[in-house]
């Protein structure tokens, strides 16, 4: 393989983490919530919000006509968690219907929230993620399909991504079936996680079901003696399930290789943190414009970094593996890169 994009254009992907508080405590829930936290206040939010149109229609503007589309997605923690959500969704739809642009809100959330505040932020939200999480309780399941079953009677777009627990496996094959039988949307995740995190392999039955065929490599089986299961992480599919075209082939999962790759990264996703104030190109890689791993720079210099936009060079990827992110073109040569 030496190119990978994405079947279809891929829009502008704005990932903005308002809080790290969550409703619930998934233990393989690594940097995306911390409970011990504060909400960060939601007045701040209202500037980082106009950042973020900023930045984003500036991103617009280099783009062909029929590619200047975009999302911002609202995610946490659980943003709808946060005390004050609503004004941060209100001055947002606000703030994008005057730039007259064309962005579209989301949010990830896993749909444990009260009926009054599911219902009143449908009017402001373009598109829902709803993950469910094996972990949670019988009584927040019931929640979690109530609310479904209400952006599907609201005629919402989503989708149900179903986080495949090896651990609560039949809880998660029971929700395939719900979705199956209430003829709503959803797309099976692997759990992502370390190499040496065992907890979250899977069994041969699990890849089966999962990839549609058992591991057949003899070290592959025999590393999972020790690891006490199988670990996916070598190959990777998009985050939202969208195609992607490997060296012109169709394909849903990709061998999970990128490093020395010259990726287009920071063209497609901004990450912003609301709590540390950091801003990134990407929730997961992490790579700026500096050849290295770590911010572009913060929510109190963003003027900074609006400067810098359309100045910097080609990402040279240095991560060993691509989690969010897989879907942005890249190609393992500049010359390759360049003819995308």
């Amino acid at each position: 393989m030496d190119i990978l994009k994405p079947v279809s254009p891929k829009m502008f992907d704005v990932q903005w983490e308002t809080t790290l508080k969550c409703n619930l405590d998934c233990s393989y829930c690594g940097d995306g919530h911390n409970n011990k936290t504060n909400h960060p206040e939601w007045q701040d939010c209202l500037t980082t919000a106009d950042f973020i149109i900023e930045y984003t229609s500036r991103i617009l503007d280099t783009k062909p006509i029929e590619q200047q589309y975009a999302g911002i997605n609202i995610q946490g923690g659980e943003s709808f968690f946060q005390p004050g959500i609503l004004n941060v969704f209100q001055h947002l739809h606000y703030r994008i219907k005057d730039s007259g642009k064309n962005i579209n809100v989301s949010t990830i959330t896993n749909g444990v929230v009260g009926n009054n505040l599911w219902n009143t932020m449908m009017k402001y939200i373009d598109y829902y993620t709803v993950t469910f999480h094996a972990e949670t309780e019988s009584k927040q399941v019931k929640i979690f399909k109530h609310n479904v079953m209400g952006l599907k009677a609201n005629k919402k777009q989503f989708q149900v991504n179903i986080m495949m627990h090896p651990k609560y496996w039949e809880k998660c094959v029971a929700m395939v079936e719900w979705c199956k039988k209430s003829k709503v949307p959803y797309h099976l995740r692997e759990i992502d996680h370390h190499w040496l995190d065992f907890r979250f392999n899977y069994n041969a039955e699990q890849v089966k079901y999962l990839r549609g065929e058992s591991p057949t490599k003899l070290n592959k089986k025999l590393l999972s003696i020790i690891t006490r299961g199988f670990d996916l992480g070598d190959k990777r599919a998009c985050c939202g399930g969208a195609k992607l075209c490997s060296d012109g082939c169709t394909v849903d999962k990709v061998e999970n290789r990128f490093a020395g790759w010259h990726c287009s990264v920071d063209k497609h996703f901004l990450y912003v943190q609301q709590h540390s104030k950091m801003v990134y190109t990407n929730k997961d890689c992490k790579m700026n414009w500096d050849g290295g791993i770590g911010p572009i720079g913060t929510l109190n210099n963003t003027k900074e970094i609006l400067d810098r936009l359309g100045t910097t060079g080609t990402i040279i990827c240095k991560k060993k593996t691509c989690w969010c992110g897989i879907c942005a073109p890249k190609a393992r040569t500049k010359q390759l890169y360049d003819s995308l």
